[in-house]
């Protein structure tokens, strides 16, 4: 999941109706308003309206430029307040940042990692580089933080304290009780970060990697609907390219060792050598900003105000992973060699880039599981329709399309979502692969809320196949990933309308994000809800006696599939928990890898440069395997009352989801679970995993 003069109301509007696509919002009741309602009046109009698809470079770049002289005008004000603290200031700076959140990181993320047009991709990014000053100055203003630390906190409700306590934590991480040098110098090197992240994550974007074929005779394997996505160019040659579409078929169904082997070369390589120097400056900026601030390395001060608290308690935790997965990883991978010497015989090793194939080949052996059958039942047409209506049902909400919205691409859908019939959120999808679109998938944060002024906006970013039967199959494992990052979606509308809600953004520990999310994985491998969307082009409902089989062969690849997140995770750690100039980025990533992966490697590859997370995330990718112990435990009530069990699912929905970062996750989890969460529920899986071998 993705997250960082006077400008009259008059001139706002005129700005916003030069754009190709402004929606407004609803407008705050003036009533609520407190001090300075010049200020906020203008602040609510200009968070009001949705700026996603300008008209222009220019006209995004006016925009952000008028709003980051409302936000200094109202910190200078907020700054200058002479009347007793109280929490009307706390309303105040959440209004004011409600701006900064909307704008430099809601609009400007997503017109940077999602326009079509590349000068208005740039204007976004510029507008995320102006706003990274905007922020680091608030965070280190002394008047604002002095004004706070003088609140009295007997004057607040329990939920203003718990905002105010955690909002003054984050100031002291800042560094805001610094001296002025050291905070000057926290200013420039949070500017610089912001610009070194914005570079590398260019290049992910931009960047593609491809290979190319002779003849269709290569594709050999693959489902004919590929064939027929991948005609030959003008040279006469098929186009193989690093986005996900592309690659996944490849590696699953290619008998070609050889045309494998390319394609992961061409994909470990891709953004390299254009994110090596990057990668350092932000390891370099990273250390020497933690260490101004008073830590011993990036790792320290990144984990210190998740659950873990430490890098120390999340390598310990990684330790316990490995050693409850490594008997199921052990035994996959024999049995996975054993199949690549029915291929070769004289095979002593498994190439990674023969590891999906194999697996797939082993579940159609010893599983009776063809791959290729179980996606005809996964058209993108009919998977959007079934996870919304599974949504609806599980948590009591209902999705409408969204008239109107403004949709940056033609591919683009736009939809709301009510409870009880009030409006609680709206959303895109922007669910398919073009040039220059971010190339993973994600959840983007567009507009938290209410703050007075509306409802949660978000946009989910995949790489998909578009279309029906014809164009649009996808992988059951792609499938997962839609239900994975919807499960983000939901998470953010239902949990987005807090008092308060922009001083509560980032305020749910990261150890925890994935958790939802990676719970709900678990529905479809559920008959009952895939019988209900999953249908082929004759439209027969997928059999039973299939899903049977995939549940069978489910657990298979359980271990290594851990090991290598594993990989991920300890590289992540290991670049931030140490000084950069001991950290050699190809030998931390061999390392690991010789550590935890059984499989033969390809030599000189450099898959640290397209490692997306190594910015967003820094040292705290652990946190993927943290929260699915968590899921996993969760689960455990599914488990116990039924997966389609009304009650159920809307206690986890009022007692988890709803209640956002309100209270510390470990307290959501017991509330829902009574009593705390633990890992062993996770372990046992992993073990069973070897047992079911």
């Amino acid at each position: 999941m993705k997250l960082s003069r006077t400008a009259s109301a008059a001139c706002v509007l005129a700005l916003l109706t030069a754009s190709a696509c402004t929606t407004p919002l609803p407008a705050a009741d003036p009533a609520t308003l407190v001090a300075a309602p010049g200020l906020e009046t203008r602040a609510t109009a200009m968070v009001a309206e949705l700026v996603l698809a300008p008209a222009s470079a220019e006209a995004f770049t006016a925009r952000c430029d008028s709003a980051i002289t409302l936000i200094n005008e109202m910190v200078a004000d907020l700054e200058t307040r002479t009347t007793p603290a109280g929490a009307a200031d706390l309303a105040y700076l959440d209004t004011l940042s409600a701006i900064g959140w909307s704008v430099g990181n809601g609009e400007a993320g997503l017109v940077s990692e999602a326009n079509p047009d590349p000068a208005i991709r740039k204007s976004g990014e510029e507008c995320i580089q102006k706003f990274s000053d905007v922020f680091s100055n608030i965070s280190l203003s002394r008047p604002i933080y002095d004004r706070l630390v003088s609140i009295d906190l007997s004057t607040l409700s329990e939920s203003e304290a718990a905002v105010l306590k955690r909002n003054l934590r984050d100031y002291r991480r800042s560094g805001v009780d610094k001296s002025e040098a050291t905070r000057d110098k926290v200013r420039t090197l949070n500017t610089e970060l912001s610009g070194i992240s914005l570079e590398f994550n260019r290049n992910l974007r931009e960047i593609q990697g491809s290979i190319k074929l002779g003849s269709v005779a290569e594709l050999e394997g693959l489902p004919q609907d590929y064939i027929d996505a991948h005609p030959p160019g003008e040279d006469g040659r098929i186009t193989i390219t690093t986005d996900t579409p592309d690659m996944g078929p490849i590696f699953g169904y290619s008998p070609n060792e050889s045309l494998r082997k390319r394609l992961l070369e061409v994909s470990a390589n891709r953004a390299w050598p254009e994110n090596e120097v990057p990668l350092r400056r932000l390891l370099e900026k990273r250390y020497e900003l933690a260490q101004t601030l008073g830590y011993p390395n990036w790792a320290a001060y990144i984990t210190e105000d998740k659950m873990t608290g430490a890098p120390e308690v999340a390598a310990n935790f990684l330790s316990k992973i490995e050693a409850a997965g490594a008997e199921a990883a052990r035994i996959e991978y024999n049995r996975l060699l054993e199949k690549q010497k029915q291929i070769d015989p004289a095979a002593t090793t498994v190439g990674e880039w023969s590891s999906c194939y194999l697996s797939e080949q082993i579940r159609l052996s010893d599983y009776a599981l063809d791959a290729q059958e179980v996606r005809q039942y996964f058209a993108y047409n009919n998977v959007r329709s079934g996870i919304f209506s599974m949504m609806e049902d599980l948590f009591g909400i209902e999705i409408r399309d969204w008239a109107d919205a403004p949709a940056w691409h033609e591919s683009v859908t736009a939809h709301e979502m009510y409870k009880d019939g009030v409006l609680v959120g709206r959303f895109f999808l922007d669910m398919h692969p073009r040039d220059g679109k971010f190339k993973h998938a994600a959840a983007f944060p567009i507009r938290v809320g209410p703050t007075r002024d509306g409802v949660p906006v978000a946009s989910l970013m995949c790489n998909f196949p578009a279309g029906d039967h014809t164009t649009g199959l996808m992988e059951h494992r792609e499938v997962e990933t839609f239900l994975h990052e919807f499960g983000h979606l939901i998470h953010m509308m239902v949990s987005g309308h807090p008092e308060f809600a922009t001083l509560h953004m980032g305020g749910l520990e990261w150890d925890f994000i994935e958790a939802p999310s990676q719970m709900l994985e678990n529905w479809v491998w559920d008959y009952d809800t895939l019988a209900t969307f999953a249908v082929n082009g004759e439209g027969e409902t997928i059999p039973r006696e299939l899903v049977e089989k995939m549940n069978a062969a489910r657990k298979f690849g359980t271990g290594v599939n851990t090991l290598r997140q594993l990989v991920f995770a300890g590289v992540s750690l290991n670049f931030y928990n140490r000084p950069p100039t001991e950290v050699d980025f190809g030998a931390v990533w061999e390392e690991r890898s010789a550590a935890l992966s059984p499989f033969e490697r390809l030599p000189d590859t450099h898959s640290y440069a397209s490692f997306g997370h190594l910015d967003g995330y820094s040292a705290i990718y652990y946190t993927y395997q943290w929260s699915k112990a968590i899921s996993t435990d969760l689960f455990t009530e599914f488990h116990k009352n039924g997966l389609r069990d009304k009650e159920t699912s809307l206690r986890y929905r009022d007692l988890v989801l709803a209640k956002g970062s309100s209270k510390p996750a470990a307290d959501l989890v017991r509330d829902f679970l009574g009593r705390d969460w633990t890992p062993q529920a996770y372990e046992q899986e992993l073990i069973d995993a070897a047992k079911s071998e």
